[in-house]
């Protein structure tokens, strides 16, 4: 141990470092969301060589008067937007999924729990380790042995957390496959001859209900995870780690009594050494010698006493070495428990706890969710708002198109919360919304495709609003939402995909340069 301590304390820079790089890793990912948007925030507006930089200088349109940049740069940062999306359907669901596999109340390991288990087995396989790496590197030096013995120990550490967290989590799956087949047996509903799950059933293709009028045994045997063919209890994890638990135990301690046992080895021979004395020593011819007999019997009580200390330090290393078998033996027993107690049995558990444990009731579940989803719309409205700013600048110098100055120097309509309703506008046609949608959508697509230039008739909705269909995409076109119901705006969006497409001046020119070689 004062090796390693001194170790750690010349090597001071290293271990910061390391310990330094472990917190960023720890922090990264318990805040990954945040930092990946903000990063890519930076990456869109930094100066000069930033995506935004190279976004401005693109001055296609679609047949709303998006640029494609600004459609890029939204739809980048959507994901983000949809998932911090929040429903009272799901909040519901994830509580009631965890209800009925019976994980409720179960919560994963912290990180701070990780890292102090990490840290208990990394002392207690330290001491093993320290011994084994004396073999292992024989032919190495103190330094060297010291720095394999920390290698052993970490990598040790890793494996025997990982197994028994591992093992208790199959204990805990198994436990709830013997609850399933215990109610199973005893249901006299039953005619299957084997336990029979629903695959449909989820929480995330919102199907969690399908299961409502089931028994609680279907009910949780729908959901459990990793069960195989039969629904039968595994226990191969348990078994690998009891043999590496063993291994690790028995053979460490073995190898700590041969080393003990090798001490008190070299000491009784390192005695009889000096008790021979020297072939080159002179006597003293004039001096008393002791009576043989004397010291015969001093020599024998000397030897005597000496192998009893020996022996009672044996005894005494043995008992230690005992006693540390079983704090290591019993520091597994916690991370084996530890992990029956955190691991969830359900394969969208993990899902759902994630959806529930932070908040007390729906309104926080929801207020919170609004919240992130405000802080994201911030941030891609800043990186928006960056690129219209730039879009605006070089629209000024390089594009001598009116309509395209136009739209870089009015871009207040175009904002991040608008393409996104726009969106969700254009994935909500079902086929009752669009049925109920016909009237209007036919009456604005005649309009549009008509030749001949006629009034527009209005259609119902738009009698109620006092706006004609071409009004109403006129206002889309130019993304004037107010006022628009749902309806209008998607019945003029169908309109605007409808109307043929004005050829460019380059479509025309290669149309009648093929027209010329013809």
């Amino acid at each position: 141990m004062n090796e390693l301590t001194s170790w750690l304390l010349l090597n001071r820079l290293l271990v910061t470092g390391i310990v330094s790089a472990v917190l960023a890793v720890i922090i990264y990912f318990n805040n990954r969301a945040a930092i990946n948007l903000h990063l890519k925030a930076y990456y869109y507006r930094f100066p000069l060589i930033g995506k935004n930089a190279r976004l401005s200088k693109r001055f296609g349109m679609d047949d709303q008067n998006w640029f494609n940049s600004e459609r890029e740069v939204c739809n980048s940062f959507l994901p983000y937007f949809d998932d911090c999306n929040a429903d009272e359907y799901h909040y519901e669901q994830s509580a009631r999924y965890l209800n009925k596999v019976g994980d409720t109340g179960i919560k994963p390991m912290s990180w701070y729990i990780w890292l102090g288990l990490s840290i208990l087995v990394v002392i207690e396989a330290a001491g093993f380790a320290y011994i084994l790496a004396g073999f292992t590197i024989q032919d190495g030096s103190e330094a060297i042995q010291v720095q394999g013995a920390i290698a052993i120990a970490i990598v040790l550490s890793m494996i025997l957390v990982f197994l028994t967290h591992a093992m208790g989590g199959e204990i805990y799956r198994n436990q709830q496959i013997g609850k399933v087949r215990l109610r199973w047996g005893h249901d006299e509903t039953v005619t299957e001859a084997y336990v029979e799950t629903d695959q449909l059933v989820g929480l995330t293709t919102k199907t969690n209900e399908l299961d409502d009028n089931q028994p609680s045994w279907k009910q949780i045997a729908n959901r459990l995870a990793k069960t195989n063919a039969d629904f039968s209890k595994s226990w191969t994890m348990s078994i690998l780690t009891v043999v590496v638990i063993a291994i690790v135990g028995i053979g460490a301690t073995y190898v700590r009594g041969q080393v003990l046992e090798k001490l008190a080895i070299e000491e009784i021979s390192g005695r009889t050494q000096d008790g021979m004395g020297s072939t080159f020593s002179i006597e003293d011819p004039f001096a008393d010698a002791p009576p043989a007999e004397l010291t015969s019997y001093n020599d024998e009580a000397d030897d005597a006493a000496f192998r009893d200390a020996i022996q009672a330090h044996k005894r005494g290393g043995w008992m230690t070495f005992i006693i540390l078998a079983v704090i290591f033996v019993a520091m597994q027993a916690i991370s084996i428990f530890l992990g029956f107690k955190t691991t969830f049995s359900g394969k969208e558990s993990s899902k759902a706890y994630k959806a529930t444990h932070k908040f007390s009731n729906l309104n926080a579940y929801l207020d919170y969710h609004a919240a992130k989803r405000a802080g994201v719309e911030r941030v891609a409205q800043s990186v928006l708002s960056h690129l219209q700013s730039k879009l605006a600048i070089s629209a000024r110098k390089l594009a001598g198109d009116k309509n395209i100055l136009n739209a870089a120097n009015k871009p207040s309509a175009r904002t991040f919360i608008n393409y996104y309703k726009l969106r969700e506008l254009q994935n909500q046609q079902t086929p009752e919304v669009i049925q109920a949608q016909a009237p209007v959508a036919k009456t604005v697509t005649a309009a549009a495709e008509s030749p001949v230039v006629q009034e527009a008739q209005p259609s119902v909705v738009a009698i109620e609003t006092g706006l004609t269909d071409a009004d109403i995409i006129e206002k889309v076109k130019a993304n004037e939402l107010d006022g628009l119901t749902d309806e209008q705006i998607v019945a003029a969006l169908k309109a605007i995909n409808n109307e043929p497409k004005a050829e460019t001046p380059q479509e025309r020119l290669a149309r009648l340069q093929q027209q010329a070689m013809s």
